[in-house]
C-alpha cells in the first residue's frame, strides 16, 4: 500500500482576525482545525499539523493530540518554513499540504491530486487566470524538502519558489475538479470574522 501523508499549516499569525487563533474559530459545531483534519483523515495515513513556536503548539494541544506537530526552525521566511519541517516528517512518497483556513477541503479533491500527482513532482490546481493553488497540492517529498531548503537559504520567501524549480510539474485544471466538488467550496479561505460568519451557513 503506498503511504500518504497531510500537511496542515496553521502558523499564520491571523492579522486579519486580531492576532486571535485563525485554527480554533468554529463554523458549526467544529474548529476550523478539526474540519480539515477530519476531511484528510480519510484520505492520508499520516497528518502533520504546522504550528510556528511553542506558545502555538501549547494552545493547540487539545485539538492536535494524536498528531504529529512541527514547530519552525526558520523565522521570518512565511509558510516555507512550516512546510519544510512538515515534509521532514511526512511517510510515504506524496504529501498534501494545506492550510488551516480552509475549512470546506474536499476529500475526493484531494484523492484526485494524489493520483495526478503519481509518477510526477507535485500536482497543483490552476485557475482559469492560469493563477495557482500551491497550498491546496500534492508534492512528492523528496524534492520539495531539496528545494524548499534552497528556496530558504537563498531567502526566496515566495511559496512557489521551490515549486517552480522541479522539473515534473501537473496542473489539473478547474474542470476536472469541478467534478468532485462543483462549486469549488475546497478552495475557500476563511481569513477573516466576516469570512468566518459568511461560512457558518455552509
Amino acid at each position: 500500500m503506498i503511504m500518504r501523508s497531510a500537511l496542515i499549516l496553521a502558523g499564520g499569525r491571523s492579522r486579519r482576525m486580531g492576532f486571535k487563533e485563525k485554527a480554533l474559530f468554529t463554523i458549526g459545531d467544529k474548529t476550523i482545525l478539526k474540519h480539515v483534519m477530519d476531511a484528510l483523515d480519510g484520505v492520508v495515513d499520516k497528518i502533520i499539523i504546522s504550528v510556528r513556536d511553542v506558545q502555538q503548539q501549547e494552545l493547540l494541544k487539545d485539538y492536535t493530540q494524536g498528531y504529529d506537530v512541527v514547530l519552525d526552525k526558520y523565522q521570518d521566511v512565511g509558510p516555507l518554513s512550516g512546510i519544510l519541517e512538515g515534509l521532514k516528517v511526512a511517510n510515504g512518497e506524496y504529501v498534501f499540504v494545506g492550510a488551516c483556513d480552509m475549512p470546506f477541503i474536499n476529500n475526493d479533491v484531494v484523492e484526485l491530486l494524489f493520483k495526478r500527482a503519481e509518477g510526477h513532482d507535485a500536482a497543483i490546481p490552476v485557475w482559469e487566470n492560469e493563477n495557482l493553488e500551491p497550498m491546496h497540492a500534492v508534492y512528492r517529498t523528496r524534492p520539495m524538502v531539496v528545494e524548499t531548503k534552497k528556496a530558504i537559504l537563498h531567502n526566496e520567501k515566495f511559496v512557489l519558489a521551490p515549486v517552480f524549480k522541479m522539473q515534473d510539474l501537473v496542473f489539473v485544471n478547474m474542470d476536472e475538479i469541478r467534478q468532485h466538488d462543483p462549486n469549488l467550496k475546497t478552495f475557500v479561505n476563511v481569513n477573516t470574522l466576516d469570512d468566518v460568519e459568511k461560512s457558518q451557513g455552509d
